[in-house]
Parts: structure tokens; C-alpha cells; sequence
């Protein structure tokens, strides 16, 4: 966006991605007219070639409201790319983003631009804040959307304050995202604004989620493949490094207990060195790798901290070892049983230490 649009004009850009929504979108522009009655606003409609003649007649109902833009695309590119295009045409300083099916309902923009004016830079549409639900869902796609933001709320800490992260209903002030380079890989944009935007007060309005009047869902399994992808691309694939990472120091304690007990160390003596061995090895991997991008100093404050992090499951490990061995089992088996109980009873303050320790700088 250019230093222009920066500024913006005092009023409301509504962003509504459209396929195939031919059934619904006169029904949407009036309840949304209805609903901002005094209000500056303009609706874009970003259409990805909809066979049904969606972009048409929002076309239409451009002549007769005149504050309608249509933004027709070539062929059905996505939903995410959709909500960045009609974020590029909006002219106003405050951006609202929901779908044309009527899920969102309209009638709740006034109350999110309310919070807005108050000085909050994004405000949520929540099925989860308190007075918010869903009607309609199975019991499979209840478990599906709580999953996805439980697995929000594990991987993205900037989402842990937010009860509905996965939210398509929302709206922020400009300036949250002004300059950014917004790649959203799904259709979940509101995790891009929480994780990359420059934001300092979020709020949740509650609102209920009922079905489809007209049309037909279309979520997809592509689509949560893609949410999977995107969370891993907000967190910069530190789940994964993570798993390597821990890999690594498993394999360092198998090692090296092996050898040292072949060269005759008694396993209840060679057992701590090779835990420290690979307590050391994580630290260094995740520092370095992990979270190479937050470069700090006090190297030995850092490691006495991640040692301290890491003492439970080290002691998990060497219990389990020594009880295992006791009740007969070989020791390299006791050892991987070990590190295993071990990894669980750390996997809840790991990252969050890691990350803290590798940002901190003395």
C-alpha cells in the first residue's frame, strides 16, 4: 500500500471474497446498508470468476448503492489472495472482513466498529468469547474447529489471548498491517493480522455462528491441509525444528550411553553424562537453529536457565532408566522409554522457555 492509502479517510472498507454466492449477496448488501446507516463505508466485492454471475450482479447493486466496487479476478485463485486484494482497494482507515453467505452476520459491524473507535486495532467476531456459539455444526465439526485452535494456541503464543484465533469475521484498523508483506497460505487471514501485525489492544465481540441459508460450504480437505501449512509458516517451521532438534539429543543420549557403558562405565554413571550430552545438544540446536533469529548474549545464564527448564524431564529419564534396568529390561531399551517419559514431562515448557532464553539478552 502507498504512504497515500496510508493515511486513509475516516470510515469503513468491507472486504467480502465471493464464489458462487449469487443467491446471497443482494440479501448481504442490503442488511449491510441497513446495518451502517450514518456511517461512511463501501463494500468490495472481490469475485473469482463465479460461473453463476455473482460479479455481476454486485455489479448491479453497485449502480443503485454506489458505494459497491467489484473486483473480478481471472479464475478461482483462493480465498486468502481474495481478502489481500480487496484490502489493497479499500480506501477507508478501518478494514472489515467477512464472507457472503450470510454466517456473518451484518448486523454485528456496528458493534465491532464501536470497538474500534474505543482503541482497539482488531476486533473479533468470537463464537468463543462468552455469549458466542455455533448452531447447526456436527459433532465432527465442532471437534475440527476447536482442534484448529487449540492447535493455534500451541504453536502461535501471539493467538493464546484470543478465543476465536480462527475467526473469518473481523476487523482492524490499517495501520496493523500497513507495510506488510501478508502471505497467507489458507484462508485463515485473521492469523497472519494477530501473528505479523503491529497491534496492541484485541478484542472478541460474541456472536452466533448458524448455518447456510442458500449455497453449499466450501470448506474442503485442501483447505485444512493449508491451515496446517500456514501454521507452520507463521511459526517459521519451529515445530518441526523443534522435533528435529529433540531427535538429535535423543540420538547424542542413546550414543553415548552405549559407548560409554562398552567401555566399561557402569550405566547408573554413564547414563547422567549422556543426558547432560544431550541436554546440551538441544540447547545449542534450538539457540542456534531453532531460534537463530533471535540472537541474544549471556550464553551461560541462557544454558544454566535451560538446564533448570529441562531438569524434570532429565530426572524422569534417569528414574525410569535405573527402574527399568531393576525390573530386568535391557538398558538401551529402559533408556529410550526413558527419554521418551522424559520428552513428555518437558513438552508443555519447552518452547516457551527456548524462546524466551534465546530472546533474552544480558
Amino acid at each position: 500500500m502507498s504512504s497515500e492509502k496510508s493515511e486513509g479517510l475516516r470510515g469503513l472498507s468491507v472486504v467480502v471474497p465471493t464464489y458462487n454466492e449469487a443467491e446471497n449477496v443482494r440479501e448481504l448488501m442490503e442488511r449491510v446498508k441497513s446495518s451502517l446507516k450514518g456511517v461512511d463505508f463501501e463494500v468490495i466485492v472481490v469475485d473469482d470468476s463465479s460461473p453463476d454471475g455473482t460479479a455481476e450482479i454486485a455489479e448491479e447493486l453497485g449502480k443503485i448503492y454506489g458505494n459497491v466496487k467489484v473486483v473480478k479476478r481471472p479464475r478461482k485463485m483462493g480465498l486468502a489472495s481474495a481478502l489481500l486484494e480487496g484490502m489493497k482497494a479499500a480506501r477507508y482507515d478501518v478494514v472489515a472482513v467477512m464472507d457472503a453467505d450470510l454466517q456473518h452476520p451484518p448486523e454485528l459491524l456496528p458493534k465491532l466498529l464501536e470497538k474500534i473507535e474505543e482503541g482497539y486495532d482488531v476486533v473479533i467476531a468470537s463464537r468463543y468469547a462468552k455469549g458466542g456459539g455455533v448452531e447447526g455444526w456436527t459433532s465432527l465439526r465442532r471437534l475440527m474447529s476447536k482442534g484448529a485452535t487449540l492447535l493455534a494456541h500451541a504453536i502461535l503464543p501471539r493467538t493464546r489471548g484470543v478465543k476465536d484465533p480462527v475467526s473469518g469475521f473481523f476487523m482492524f484498523k490499517r495501520g496493523v498491517v500497513e507495510g506488510l508483506n501478508l502471505n497467507p497460505i489458507g484462508y485463515k487471514l485473521l492469523l497472519e493480522v494477530l501473528v505479523r501485525g503491529r497491534h496492541d489492544k484485541v478484542a472478541e465481540v460474541p456472536y452466533v455462528f448458524r448455518p447456510r441459508k442458500r449455497g453449499e460450504s466450501k470448506l474442503s480437505t485442501k483447505e485444512m491441509l493449508d491451515y496446517v501449512k500456514h501454521l507452520l509458516y507463521l511459526a517459521e517451521l519451529r515445530p518441526l525444528k523443534l522435533a528435529v532438534a529433540g531427535a538429535l539429543g535423543a540420538f547424542v543420549n542413546i550414543g553415548l550411553l552405549h559407548l560409554l557403558v562398552l567401555w566399561g562405565l557402569p550405566v547408573y554413571l554413564a547414563s547422567p553424562i549422556a543426558i547432560e550430552a544431550s541436554i546440551l545438544t538441544n540447547f545449542a540446536s534450538n539457540v542456534v537453529w531453532t531460534f537463530g533469529d533471535r540472537r541474544g548474549r549471556g550464553w551461560a545464564r541462557r544454558c544454566l536457565k535451560y538446564h533448570l527448564s529441562v531438569l524434570l524431564g532429565a530426572m524422569v529419564n534417569y528414574a525410569v532408566l535405573l527402574l527399568l534396568i531393576a525390573l530386568g529390561l535391557p538398558y538401551l531399551v529402559a533408556n529410550i522409554v526413558g527419554i521418551l517419559l522424559g520428552y513428555l514431562a518437558n513438552y508443555s515448557t519447552s518452547e516457551g522457555f527456548v524462546r524466551g532464553s534465546a530472546e533474552e539478552a544480558v
